[in-house]
């Protein structure tokens, strides 16, 4: 039985070199950050951003949180994260959705929205052919490739892991049958539950045996401060910007918040109910996040990573 591997979340402003390796320092497992091109509020661009951190790191895994794949041809992509595998040495785990929670970075990368599910499926087989090394042609619905190979090729044979995010049935399937991982985001820890039995259900229903390190993943926002409706408080002010929609309603359902005994109990739901992996998004002041990362460090890291996965 394996331990929980604990994320952090960066979530696409800027960071400074000592603050990223701070991250490493601190005992992080895994190194997150966000995707949009066109968006209501300021984001950097997640592969430069991830390109970024493996300069700095030597350790720390790092993963694209998630990649919104129909936006990008699969050539591009498989290439970029090719490049990111190699001068990480193997660090790169990538994290692939269909987005669609903002249709205008649709409308001007002048991708239809019906279509994404098919980019997404398509794109990841070319991905992974890519990575196998060989020549290859693919004749799909939206893609056209003749005798296409890519070297050099990734550093982790066969290309990183590749994990699935998302929340509909249809993202479910694509995780087990295309995916090293699900990977989904907004969920309670009885949403997850659920869909843990639906991948592995997917998964038999066309005779594919999950690995048993297939990841299960939960993304979460955390709010810390002793003061329980304080930190409830501030996740609502932080979480309605970042999501440009009232949080009032939901906070209780998405966000981990209070003194630090209140949010690892809260984290622990999400492991029992099936999560081997835990992404966490701290709700905090950019001028004091270290302050902030220490203090989930200290406090709260250590008693996750000490859980046992299902």
């Amino acid at each position: 039985m394996a331990t929980v591997q604990v994320g952090f979340h960066v979530d696409g402003d800027v960071w400074e070199p000592e603050q990223i390796t701070g991250v490493e320092d601190a005992g992080f497992d895994i190194l997150t950050t966000g995707e949009h091109i066109i968006f209501f509020r300021p984001i950097l661009d997640t592969v430069t951003v991830l390109s970024y951190a493996a300069a700095v790191t030597k350790r720390i895994k790092l993963v694209p949180s998630t990649l919104i794949l129909p936006l990008r041809h699969p050539t591009l992509m498989a290439k970029e994260l090719t490049s990111i595998d190699i001068l990480s040495k193997g660090r790169l785990i990538a994290s692939v959705g269909i987005g669609g929670d903002y249709p205008r970075e649709f409308d001007a990368c002048g991708i239809s929205m019906k279509e994404r599910g098919v980019r997404a499926n398509e794109g990841i087989e070319i991905m992974r052919k890519y990575w196998s090394g060989e020549r290859f042609d693919y004749h799909g619905k939206i893609f056209q490739l003749d005798d296409v190979d890519m070297l050099p090729p990734p550093y982790q044979k066969g290309g990183p892991p590749l994990w699935v995010c998302g929340r509909s049935d249809p993202a479910m399937r694509r995780a087990a049958r295309l995916g090293d991982g699900w990977q989904p985001y907004m969920y309670t820890p009885d949403l997850l539950k659920e869909s843990v039995d639906k991948v592995h259900g997917f998964a038999d229903e066309i005779g594919r045996r999950l690995p048993e390190d297939f990841a299960f993943t939960s993304f979460v926002y955390v709010s810390m401060h002793d003061d329980v409706q304080e930190a409830r408080d501030r996740a609502i002010e932080q979480l309605s910007y970042r999501f440009n929609m009232p949080f009032e309603k939901i906070v209780d359902k998405y966000c981990a918040y209070g003194p630090s005994d209140r949010i690892i109990e809260n984290l622990a739901e999400y492991v029992a109910s099936g999560a081997n992996h835990l992404i966490v998004a701290l709700v905090m002041p950019p001028e004091e996040r270290m302050d902030y990362v220490e203090k989930f460090a200290t406090e709260i890291l250590p008693a996750l990573q000490q859980m046992k996965t299902p």
